[in-house]
């Protein structure tokens, strides 16, 4: 794998820059953006909350965004700078996590929701050998902020 930038494209699908924290109950991170869209700041929350149930599961089940519920986004149209990211897990089933995710850092008061997310059985559109390796690999990046993806 190549070393590369954190210096994130919209093209990129990953969003997230790091994992600075993380246990059964919590995952924190961060965001890294220049001249972006505010539509991140959502899909970075989504992503982070993902990345946890993923973890929760071993990586051993496909994470999918269900609802959102109670999250504006910011009033400018276009973000700079960093995200600081934090999500507590609010409850669980064996397939259905909801969380409160928080970003923080670029707008003068944090921008928060309740997300609900649920995993699935890899199958023929969702393919485990694929899929397992490849968000463990993020995950184990994210978590060391290395920048290798």
């Amino acid at each position: 794998m190549e070393r590369v930038g954190i210096n994130i494209q919209m093209d990129s699908f990953h969003l997230l820059t790091s994992v600075t924290e993380l246990d059964k109950g919590i995952i924190r991170g961060t965001a890294a953006f220049i001249d972006q869209p505010a539509f991140v700041v959502m899909e970075s929350l989504a992503q982070l909350g993902a990345l946890h149930v993923r973890w929760l599961c071993d990586f051993s089940k496909h994470a999918f965004l269900l609802k959102v519920e109670h999250f504006f986004l910011p009033g400018e149209s276009r973000i700079s700078g960093t995200l600081e990211l934090s999500g507590k897990l609010v409850v669980r089933s064996q397939t259905a996590f909801s969380y409160d995710l928080t970003a923080s850092g670029i707008c003068e008061a944090p921008l928060m929701g309740r997300f609900f997310f649920s995993v699935k059985e890899y199958d023929d559109t969702f393919k485990k050998e694929i899929l397992k390796t490849r968000y463990k690999e993020l995950f184990q990046c994210l978590k060391s902020a290395s920048g290798i993806v």
